[in-house]
């Protein structure tokens, strides 16, 4: 290693009050979250954001820039832009849409125009996704899944905690049904809000909730069509993909990009079997007017942030200050940029590539991967509570495991997208809606092409696809605090090598490591070693169960049994994550200071390497692994935006992350000196250990 290179820490910046044996989030961040105002147009703001906001930035420059090279994406920026044009339109651009829906004089007819409207953006009574077959991972397959709500999840609807939230969102549905000329007064707006509600609770009836949903043996069930039709008899899926493949025959976009729909459903994966019996159920005994009630409600909030200024405001009013707590929109230019990567985000990225990637920083990222990859097998190999069996299969799918860095090789096709800067904002999102469906559906049936990548290289992200078996790092994520080229190895392997730990570690949290090494959904864990790893998992539930973050606590004081806790269910694959990420790249970082240690393996020899490590600003390299990965997890929120976390995110929040993983790693106590009574003391046959 070149001790020449920097810590990459800034101890200047660490709490003089707090101790890292009691609180080490708040001894890494607790000044800086103290002191920190979050801007009126953020509902959070931390390591990644920081990130995200640079990258933002270098797109808007390629965006603006005279000879940008990415045409159709500044089209798309331009137009967004163009706010005189959007003003000037108001409603126009739906108005047709909204008629259609207003002339309907059946459930059928309606059924009919929901399939006619959907290519380009129409409402979704349910969603449909293509990707691998987890039974089949070499072939793409549609997805059914539950839809049909504009809150966030199904607890919004029946949770006394979301009354008030409830309160809010009929008051923006009265206003758009006001703007658009659809309420005689106030009275008769209210009182068409409260039906709509109504609507979307009966909806949310037939929704299964945010832990059954992650469930992938629950959610795999392989259906034909004649299945698909009989669940949905009703609502008559038949009919209405007829008439989705009418509407989109008639678009410009398929002649560039042929789509089947009644072959894309004659066989998929329909993932809540009882919601589309329910739903349909609850179709057939509904009101004509308040089935139509709904698509126009969902036809206004879809379109909303794309009308002239009193929709969008109306929609911001309650998604960005009730839900997220944000009190002004983001400047525009902003939300451009956003939109840019969201429909063409590869088309601007190859840009993004070629001005802010060096292929340095890949091939240091290769490294680091590979002792990564290396700490896991010398995991598994050493582990004390695997069988052979299953061992052997563990070893054989993290052989298989493929690494992705910076972007992808295989940029995307836009040439069937068509946007223009003079077509108006309304008409290019028609347009790249008719285009994303039309990508998405064609690969129905098709091979999987395994370097399609899920994410675009400004994204600050990473992710684990469980089908493909491959775990991906885009270009935008790999810069201080999580990737330093000029750091020593203690920061990045505390920063970026904890995150591709956590995304190695998706393949055998308690979703992922139901998919082999091929990428297929199969059972390849013996029974006992599987009861062993649930118990396991079991414990690191509820001790996230326990977990309320600082914040929820405070503003709760008055009343703490109304403080909502982390739900260790809902994010027990992340928390798998977390942990195995921090374990395995501690074992990395070692293998870094002293190869020898990865062929022996052994917790001596672990402690052996790390202890080689030099001090920098006066803490040791097991301390500075630790206090690099309390960094990354720097982040503030508002209220309102934390506590929908709780409820709809399956990461725990960023203290939780920090200090719940913290506590459960040995290495951490004996480098801090953490003896009971401190606030991060776990007593050792407490603490978990996975991988």
């Amino acid at each position: 290693m070149n001790t020449a290179l920097r810590s990459g820490l800034d101890p200047d910046s660490f709490s003089s009050v707090t101790k890292p044996t009691d609180d080490l989030f708040r001894y890494v961040n607790g000044p800086w979250i103290d002191t920190y105002r979050l801007p009126d147009d953020r509902s959070r703001f931390g390591s990644f954001d920081k990130l995200a906001e640079d990258a933002e930035n270098q797109v808007r420059d390629i965006l603006e820039s005279d000879d940008c090279p990415a045409a159709k994406s500044q089209a798309l920026y331009r137009s967004f832009l163009d706010t005189d044009a959007i003003e000037a339109a108001g409603l126009d651009p739906i108005r047709a849409d909204l008629a259609a829906i207003d002339a309907v004089g059946s459930k059928a007819e309606l059924t009919r125009t929901l399939g006619a409207l959907n290519p380009e953006g129409g409402p979704d009574l349910i969603g449909i996704a293509v990707y691998p077959n987890p039974g089949d991972p070499d072939r793409n397959v549609a997805h059914i899944g539950q839809s049909g709500l504009a809150l966030p999840d199904e607890a919004y609807y029946r949770d006394d905690r979301y009354a008030p939230v409830r309160e809010q969102y009929t008051a923006m549905v009265a206003r758009l049904l006001t703007l658009a000329g659809y309420a005689a007064n106030d009275e008769d707006a209210a009182a068409q809000a409260s039906r709509f509600l109504a609507v979307e609770t009966a909806i949310a009836k037939h929704h299964w909730d945010n832990v059954a949903t992650r469930d992938e043996d629950k959610t795999y069930n392989p259906t034909d069509f004649d299945d698909l039709a009989a669940a949905l008899a009703h609502f008559d899926i038949r009919s209405w993909a007829e008439a989705w493949q009418s509407a989109y025959d008639a678009l410009p976009a398929a002649a560039h990009q042929q789509v089947d729909m009644l072959g894309v459903l004659k066989h998929t994966i329909v993932h809540e079997p009882s919601f589309l019996t329910g739903v349909d159920a609850y179709w057939d005994a509904a009101e004509l007017d308040d089935l139509k009630l709904w698509a126009r409600v969902h036809t206004l909030i879809g379109w909303a942030g794309y009308l002239s200024h009193d929709f969008e405001q109306a929609r911001f009013d309650f998604y960005g200050k009730v839900l997220s707590g944000t009190t002004k929109m983001r400047d525009r230019w902003k939300r451009a940029v956003s939109l840019v990567n969201g429909v063409c985000g590869e088309d601007v990225g190859r840009e993004y590539v070629r001005l802010h990637f060096p292929e340095s920083s890949k091939e240091r990222m290769e490294e680091l991967v590979a002792n990564l990859i290396k700490a896991y097998h010398v995991s598994i190999e050493h582990s004390d509570w695997l069988g052979e069996a299953t061992r052997a299969k563990a070893l054989e799918k993290l052989a298989k495991f493929s690494p992705k860095i910076g972007y992808t090789s295989h940029w995307r096709d836009y040439s069937a997208l068509e946007v223009h800067a003079d077509a108006g904002l309304a008409a290019n999102m028609r347009a790249a809606n008719a285009y994303e469906s039309a990508y998405q559906l064609a690969k129905c049936g098709q091979p999987v092409d395994k370097d399609e990548w899920l994410m675009n290289p400004q994204t600050v992200n990473a992710y684990y696809e469980p089908t493909m078996n491959v775990i991906v790092f885009p270009a935008a994520i790999l810069q201080p605090p999580f990737f330093d080229p000029n750091a020593e190895d203690a920061a990045n392997y505390g920063g970026i090598g904890a995150v591709i730990g956590h995304e190695i570690g998706h393949g055998f949290d308690d979703q992922g490591s139901k998919y082999d090494g091929d990428g297929r959904l199969n059972d390849w864990w013996t029974a006992d070693d599987r009861r062993h790893f649930e118990e396991r998992t079991h414990a690191l539930i509820e001790q996230y169960n326990a977990f309320v973050p600082a914040q929820l606590a405070a503003k709760y004081a008055d009343d703490p049994s109304k403080a909502p806790h982390v739900n260790g269910a809902l994010t027990i694959g992340e928390n798998i994550g977390d942990l195995g990420g921090v374990n395995i790249a501690l074992k990395a970082y070692a293998f870094a200071l002293d190869p020898s240690s990865a062929e022996d393996g052994s917790p001596e020899a672990i402690r052996a390497a790390l202890a080689k490590a030099p001090e920098m600003d006066g803490f040791t390299g097991l301390q500075r692994f630790f206090l690099s990965y309390a960094s990354i997890w720097r982040t503030k929120n508002r209220d309102e935006l934390a506590e929908q976390y709780l409820q709809i995110d399956p990461h725990s929040p960023a203290e939780c992350r920090t200090n719940g993983i913290a506590r459960n790693v040995d290495l951490f106590a004996e480098a801090f000196g953490v003896k009971p009574g401190d606030g991060m003391w776990l007593d050792p046959e407490d603490r978990v250990r996975i991988w």
